[in-house]
């Protein structure tokens, strides 16, 4: 996508053209927090920001989440430190550019962690508890709901970590079944 298409779906995030994935998933988080219906801050605006126009711009938020997300999966990776007051630590080459085959618990902690995305704010945004987001990363398959409700609870994880959702939940679901069935 044309860098000036991009453009405009920075503006909606309130980002700058530089702004990594990281700093992305921060914008989107902040103000899907901000434009959901129980914002307080919004409550004070109620008549000069109706329902309507404040579900308007969460449609544009989410339109410019998932074009951006799309864009910027590809390109290499820029450092943020938007996420934690520290910058992220510099990891070596071979590191980098990992290759997943499976889709584990500790995988998917990996990934999350390179992105320095914060389960707190995965639980904000997927409305699921923190502990819930551990056991999946642990693998605590006995403290996890059944197949049909994990499977949507992993799907939505993987998309949050820019991955291919029905993979991660097919990989995943595979390990918990055989984990079940001992």
């Amino acid at each position: 996508m044309p860098q000036e298409d991009l453009k405009k779906y920075f503006d909606i995030l309130e980002l700058g053209p530089s702004a990594t994935l990281r700093d992305v998933y921060n914008a989107y988080v902040r103000l899907k927090n901000l434009f959901s219906g129980d914002s307080i801050v919004l409550e004070a605006l109620a008549e000069e920001f109706p329902e309507k126009r404040r579900k308007k711009v969460l449609r544009q938020v989410e339109d410019a989440y998932a074009k951006l997300q799309a864009a910027l999966k590809n390109e290499p990776p820029k450092t943020s430190s938007m996420m934690t007051d520290e910058p992220p630590a510099e990891k070596p080459p071979s590191e980098k550019a990992v290759e997943f085959t499976s889709f584990s618990g500790p995988v998917l902690r990996e990934i999350r962690e390179r992105l320095g995305i914060r389960l707190d704010d995965l639980s904000k945004l997927l409305k699921l508890r923190v502990e819930l987001l551990k056991n999946i990363e642990a693998e605590k398959f006995d403290a996890l709901p059944e197949a049909t409700y994990l499977k949507g609870q992993v799907k939505s994880l993987a998309g949050c970590l820019f991955l291919n959702p029905d993979r991660v939940a097919a990989d995943y679901l595979k390990r918990f079944r055989e984990k079940k069935q001992k």
